[in-house]
């Protein structure tokens, strides 16, 4: 069961969210307090254990506290279906509040169908335990335990076949008088068996009921939940002791909730209702991160949808920038969330250049360019930005922060990234795709007037001019010079460095020299300090530059 869309109005800081999801993985990021987790507190609200109603709504879970602001929340599914929580709805021309399905009534037996596993910041194996049938190993249990229930054994006694459930009872109910209960006091009673007597008759006494049509019995498993009563338990073989999963370190108790992931992934059970995580990095090193979001993948391509939301850029991809939501607030908009559609894209490039494509054919484009970068993680570490640099490659990725670093320009602490993209003719395709999310950037790049008159002239002029459109100019050969959104050099970069440079001197050989050349704020160029100001200039969030 897969969610398709997600609509939330009035709720806490959103005014009006409307989102196509991801049927594989959605990750939701944006900084501190935009409201990330209200998205999630809505979801959870209608797919969490409890059923939902609006008995206990408090003033500040209204958009801007005005209780003229009523909550409506919809989750439309794949199967056809729709959950809607609201605080008015009409059923049969009368006026409803609370939860509807398909805009009539649904109790919580048929709401199960499409509740969803959570995983919050808190990674406590307690929260987690088989007793919790909404966590994920509670799911996981309550599926092997209806397969359970289904199958016989032969009963070796009566030579009857039974049903596993009941040779389990007879099994632990022998176990439990002969041995559990057998406990004697110095007396010689058995004092277990006579706490459940007292119990017995004094709760018939306190209900006026016979003492014979009244019966207590203490048992050692739940008869509608067998695998309940189970405890996760950690050996350690070199002390050879055991110890309860909730008493140890968080670092272990992630790694064992990972390990549990990874369970449901493999197992192929028959639930798979969406699963939600909050900040899956946390308690891991950047390692353990990268293994759990393979995990995810592996998760997500097995038929389980997946929402996280995130900090650490481990967490997602160019190659999948479909999959990523950007959330953002403003005072005048309240919570909103900036996504990128592939069929977008695909309708920008046929409306630009003629060029038919397919989605998928795009996104295997994005793919590739993102891992011809040479540093996957800064194109990551990009959409966390407030704003990005794009460079052509490890030259400018290496220089600019020794320049910024020798004037004193923090732009590290500004959320500021450079982004090589490894190549002039792909800074078009990374400067679409970050000011879709609404990421400010600021493009460097090289004329190359050097190539005039050669084999490479057309292949560069159509650069320049693919990058020159982008800010309503159409140059094919420009002159250096500072724009309010762009840096271009005539040539090269290595001709405006202020020194002479030999042919060879190339990335990082080039940053030693520059290093040798340059130590003073003096020394520095200066379309360095210009390109500063207008990155600082540069707008809050951008706009979509795609053809529509």
């Amino acid at each position: 069961m897969r969610i398709e869309r997600i609509q939330i109005r009035n709720f806490k800081s959103i005014k009006e969210i409307d989102l196509k999801a991801s049927q594989e993985v959605n990750v939701f990021i944006g900084e501190n307090s935009v409201g990330k987790s209200n998205v999630f507190d809505a979801i959870t609200w209608l797919l969490g254990p409890v059923y939902p109603s609006f008995n206990s709504t408090q003033p500040q879970d209204r958009y801007n506290g005005d209780e003229e602001n009523e909550i409506k929340i919809r989750l439309s599914f794949d199967d056809g279906n729709f959950l809607e929580l609201a605080e008015s709805w009409e059923y049969k021309g009368y006026q409803k509040s609370g939860l509807n399905f398909n805009g009539g009534f649904i109790n919580d037996i048929e709401r199960q169908k499409y509740c969803s596993a959570y995983v919050g910041v808190d990674r406590a194996i307690i929260d987690y335990l088989p007793s919790n049938r909404w966590s994920l190993m509670g799911r996981i249990l309550l599926e092997i335990n209806e397969l359970f229930k289904s199958e016989e054994v032969l009963d070796e006694e009566t030579g009857e076949i039974i049903t596993k459930p009941e040779h389990f009872k007879k099994e632990l109910e022998s176990i439990r008088d002969n041995v559990l209960f057998s406990v004697k006091d110095n007396h010689g009673n058995e004092v277990m068996k006579q706490f459940i007597k007292i119990l017995q008759v004094e709760s018939a006494k306190q209900l006026n009921r016979p003492e014979n049509d009244f019966t207590i019995d203490l048992n050692l498993y739940d008869p509608w939940n067998f695998y309940r009563t189970l405890q996760l338990i950690v050996n350690e073989t070199d002390t050879s002791l055991s110890f309860q999963a909730s008493s140890l370190g968080m670092g272990v108790q992630a790694s064992i909730s990972i390990a549990i992931l990874k369970a449901y992934s493999q197992l192929k059970l028959n639930n798979s209702t969406p699963l939600f995580i909050d900040e899956p990095e946390l308690f891991l090193h950047p390692h353990a991160q990268l293994n759990f979001n393979r995990v995810l993948r592996e998760l997500a391509e097995s038929g389980t949808q997946i929402f996280i939301t995130t900090h650490s850029p481990n967490f997602l991809s160019v190659s999948h920038f479909d999959e990523i939501f950007v959330v953002r607030k403003t005072a005048e908009s309240g919570t909103y969330i900036r996504t990128a559609q592939s069929n977008e894209f695909v309708n920008d490039l046929e409306i630009r250049k003629g060029i038919k494509t397919s989605e998928l054919d795009l996104m295997e484009h994005y793919r590739s360019i993102y891992d011809f970068t040479g540093d996957t993680q800064k194109a990551n570490e990009a959409f966390f930005s407030r704003k990005v640099i794009l460079v052509e490659g490890q030259t400018e990725s290496l220089i600019l922060p020794y320049f910024f670093d020798i004037i004193g320009y923090d732009y590290i602490a500004k959320g500021i990234s450079i982004v090589r993209c490894g190549d002039k003719g792909q800074l078009d395709a990374f400067f679409r795709l970050y000011s879709e999310f609404g990421i400010p950037c600021y493009l460097i790049f090289d004329g190359d007037k050097q190539n005039e008159g050669t084999q490479s002239e057309n292949e560069t002029k159509n650069k320049n001019r693919d990058l020159t459109v982008l800010f309503g100019e159409a140059e094919e050969f420009p002159e250096t010079k500072v724009t309010d959104r762009y840096l271009v050099f005539k040539t090269k970069i290595e001709d405006h460095l202020g020194f002479a440079v030999g042919n060879n001197a190339k990335a990082l050989k080039l940053y030693r020299l520059v290093q040798q050349q340059i130590q003073t704020p003096e020394q520095v160029p200066e379309w360095v300090p210009q390109i500063l100001e207008k990155i600082e200039n540069l707008p809050v969030e951008a706009e979509s530059v795609l053809k529509k």
